[in-house]
């Protein structure tokens, strides 16, 4: 991260510990996934080829903002499966159940943590926004352990 930082010093980074590694969040001005200074940046970070593909596949950048379910001690699946749309009605009492006590656990939880801010001092106002909406979201100011 360092060396990328001080080679490219008119990016602003913003870093955040995961609890499987980190996520950067570029603040300087925005980007669409298939630039190629993307591509560049990813591989000096050696990004996820999962999360790449995604990003390309999906023309997105994404980030969870909530704590895995696994990682603050829940077992059980949310029922019907994600991606199950729209939910029968008969299955609503057990999906809201499952909602209500995920969302009591992960409120002692945040999703990453941030670090440090690296390079230039520029902020576009877009990025901005997407930062405060995204540490707000994954709590990533407070000193709740991350999940």
């Amino acid at each position: 991260m360092g060396q990328f930082s001080t080679s490219h010093p008119d990016w602003h980074l913003r870093l955040y510990r995961t609890p499987a590694g980190f996520r950067v969040l570029v603040m300087h001005r925005t980007f669409h996934p298939d630039e190629p200074a993307v591509a560049e940046c990813f591989q000096s970070f050696g990004t996820d080829a999962l999360y790449v593909r995604m990003c390309l596949n999906q023309k997105c950048f994404r980030a969870r903002v909530s704590p895995k379910p696994w990682r603050i001690g829940i077992s059980s699946h949310i029922k019907p499966r994600p991606g199950v749309w729209p939910v029968n009605p008969e299955c609503l009492p057990e999906r809201t159940s499952w909602i209500e006590m995920y969302e009591q656990t992960a409120r002692g939880h945040a999703a990453c943590q941030f670090v440090e801010s690296l390079g230039s001092p520029s902020i576009n106002a877009d990025a901005r926004a997407v930062q405060q909406l995204h540490d707000e979201l994954c709590r990533a100011t407070t000193r709740l352990p991350a999940a």
